[in-house]
């Protein structure tokens, strides 16, 4: 490695981290500013003096925009890289060293490849964050603001929730802390969806250590009445409950879990993703491919939104530097605002695949072709 890329890397690493702090600083302190009170109303040291109270406030703020930074880092990480790269180019214009290694014969492709190869490098990070991190702190990145634990999913009631097997599940409510169903009313259909019957439990707790296979993990069910839609009771019979049965379905807690807390699928792992889709219903297995999708081609256009802009600061004319960065600015929001209409029509008006590589395929073209116009 040559000592102008050391000096090109150095910079380059600089203005990346100072563009990264300046980035996350800005958005936890709109985020802080908005959303003071609840943490305000959160504090449990408040009882204990105005001097505790606020260490306790401090260390609560800390906690939660910590973790929150790999969310951060995820949503800015396709800007980060162009922000440093206008600020290496723009110091070493105003330092005329851009000039002397332009007059020694230096190519600005050449220039460029440091900077390219740093991005890269930043590109796995991201990859390390997506696949690793945020899977480890699901919990922490769950909480609300002014939440003094990891995310708490309280009874909710179930409605007509479809199952792989076609079957739709009602539950009075939920219990995630006892892995609890109560008033549990299962409708069993046929692939054309026609009810064929009907399971209905007083209550139903999940046993994560019966069943094999596919099927590991099971709802004991107590107080339970199966009705089939070819026999009908009189109006005089009393139909007697089971005592109890076990209902095996791929839907167990942590399904549940992430069917309440819709977030939670974007934070975890392709691998989880994955196994989440397999026992999935075609309801929400669109979702997930959108998902899986997007967090890929993601990285893909981060990149290729580098390799746009980045020919609007390599210049040999000085002066053109100030309006080439606006430009670079129009040019780069345009490529950024497509991308998100396109990842958020993805899985509703096209489908999952076309809509996250469709960026792909339109400004890869056009990154190819802001680089051949570069004046070397």
């Amino acid at each position: 490695m040559k000592l102008v890329d050391r000096y090109i890397i150095r910079n380059f690493l600089f203005n990346y981290l100072l563009a990264f702090m300046v980035l996350v600083g800005m958005y936890i302190l709109l985020d802080l500013i908005v959303n003071f009170d609840q943490f305000t109303r959160a504090n449990p040291d408040a009882s204990l003096g105005a001097w505790m109270s606020f260490w306790g406030l401090l260390a609560e703020i800390t906690s939660f925009y910590l973790y929150r930074t790999l969310v951060i880092f995820q949503q800015i990480a396709g800007v980060i890289p162009l922000l440093a790269a206008g600020f290496t180019m723009v110091r070493m214009t105003r330092q005329r060293e851009l000039t002397a290694l332009l007059a020694s014969g230096v190519s600005l492709y050449r220039l460029a490849v440091p900077i390219i190869i740093c991005a890269i490098g930043f590109s796995l990070l991201v990859v390390v964050d997506q696949e690793v991190l945020m899977p480890r702190f699901v919990g922490e990145l769950l909480r609300s603001h002014g939440s003094l634990t990891e995310a708490e999913v309280q009874p909710t009631p179930i409605y007509f929730l479809p199952e792989s097997d076609h079957s739709l599940v009602l539950a009075s409510r939920y219990n995630p802390q006892k892995r609890k169903l109560y008033q549990v009313r299962i409708i069993e259909r046929n692939k054309a969806g026609v009810p064929t019957a009907r399971i209905v439990a007083k209550t139903a707790i999940w046993h994560s250590h019966i069943g094999e296979g596919l099927m590991q993990g099971g709802w004991v069910m107590h107080d339970v009445i199966e009705y089939d839609q070819k026999h009908t009771f009189a109006p005089d019979e009393t139909p007697v409950p089971v005592k109890s049965m076990v209902y095996y379905t791929p839907l167990n807690p942590h399904q549940l879990r992430l069917i309440f807390e819709k977030k939670a699928v974007d934070y975890l792992s392709t691998s989880q993703v994955n196994n989440l889709m397999l026992n999935s219903p075609p309801s929400t297995r669109l979702r997930l491919q959108k998902i899986m999708y997007v967090r890929f081609s993601q990285i893909v256009m981060n990149f290729l939104m580098l390799l746009i802009g980045i020919p609007f600061l390599l210049t040999r004319e000085p002066s053109k530097l100030v309006g080439n960065m606006l430009y670079c600015t129009v040019v780069s929001g345009l490529c950024f605002v497509a991308t998100f209409v396109c990842f958020q029509l993805a899985g509703t008006m096209l489908s999952p695949l076309v809509g996250a590589w469709l960026p792909v395929l339109i400004f890869a073209p056009v990154a190819i072709a802001m680089l051949d116009l570069i004046q070397t």
